[in-house]
């Protein structure tokens, strides 16, 4: 553990099942990949004034997701042109 801490504590809790889609949709809106990464930042933050924020390495593999949807959309677009381009030529 990068805080010398080891974590031997469990913190549970129930909700319905509109309640628990109404967070689903909170962590997922923030970047979290589940609800308990999300309950977890948001109790540590808790006694702070900072919001709860994904952990900087769920971000990260945000962010190339998009980056690699982005390449692919380019990748298509750029064979769409190269086949115009063939076509207009010949």
């Amino acid at each position: 553990m990068a805080d010398g801490h080891t974590k031997c504590k469990v913190v549970s809790f129930r909700l319905s099942d509109e309640e628990y889609q109404n967070v689903d949709d909170v962590t997922r809106k923030h970047g979290f990949t589940s609800v308990s990464l999300f309950a977890r930042s948001a109790t540590l933050k808790c006694d702070t004034d900072e919001p709860v924020r994904a952990p900087l390495d769920i971000e990260i593999n945000r962010l190339l997701r998009r980056i690699e949807v982005l390449t692919s959309a380019i990748e298509q677009i750029t064979t769409q042109l190269g086949i115009l381009f063939k076509a207009k030529w010949h």
